[in-house]
């Protein structure tokens, strides 16, 4: 058995570049599907932590239901890397502004899309999401079958989780309060009116 030695890096510089972009990934087919009439090819990718965190902060005032549903459409408005034959990556900045076809505005193809993809019937939505999931599930199954359990799994990452989701339940359970307690005031309202007239 043979091994490959690879020339030694130059410098430190040569290391860090080799680092860029590590673990994203196009989907292996271009997406193709018939909606409203229209064709419509799609490539998406995995995201960047930091676009991740983006599409976090710009729906961080919705709550429930319609926070998942937004934050879908932010995620996939940045997951779509390839449309109908435009590779979004490799567009300049000045090539990124379009006009919005829902505002009829300028502005970067990340929100144009986005607004598309809100204007879209839930079940589009829900199976590209499924896409996406399933395509970066693929990735992360193949990384981690690369290192042993043990390197992968932690007590500290499980307690860390498990606080995060204890967050998102008290969060989920003082909207379901707050909408609760909202029809509660407007039924008595409403029953309160009905008897004095």
């Amino acid at each position: 058995m043979s091994i490959e030695i690879k020339e030694a890096p130059k410098s430190v510089d040569d290391v860090i570049a080799d680092l860029k972009g590590f673990g994203l990934e196009e989907n292996e087919e271009i997406l193709t599907f018939t909606a409203s009439g229209k064709i419509v090819k799609l490539r998406i990718s995995n995201i960047p932590t930091e676009e991740e965190m983006k599409a976090l902060l710009a729906v961080e005032d919705l709550k429930g239901y319609a926070w998942v549903q937004r934050i879908r459409c932010e995620i996939l408005s940045r997951a779509i890397t390839w449309a109908n034959g435009v590779n979004i990556k490799e567009l300049t900045p000045e090539q990124r502004i379009v006009t919005d076809p829902t505002t009829k505005s300028k502005c970067d193809i990340q929100v144009a899309l986005r607004n598309i993809l809100l204007g879209w019937g839930q079940e589009v939505l829900q199976t590209l999401w499924k896409i996406l999931m399933v395509h970066s599930d693929k990735i992360e199954k193949r990384l981690l079958s690369n290192f042993p359990e043990t390197a992968t799994t932690t007590e500290l990452e499980r307690r860390f989780f498990d606080a995060a989701l204890k967050e998102i339940r008290e969060s989920n359970q003082e909207v379901i309060e707050d909408v609760v307690t909202k029809t509660l005031e407007e039924q008595l309202a409403k029953e309160q009116a009905e008897k004095k007239a």
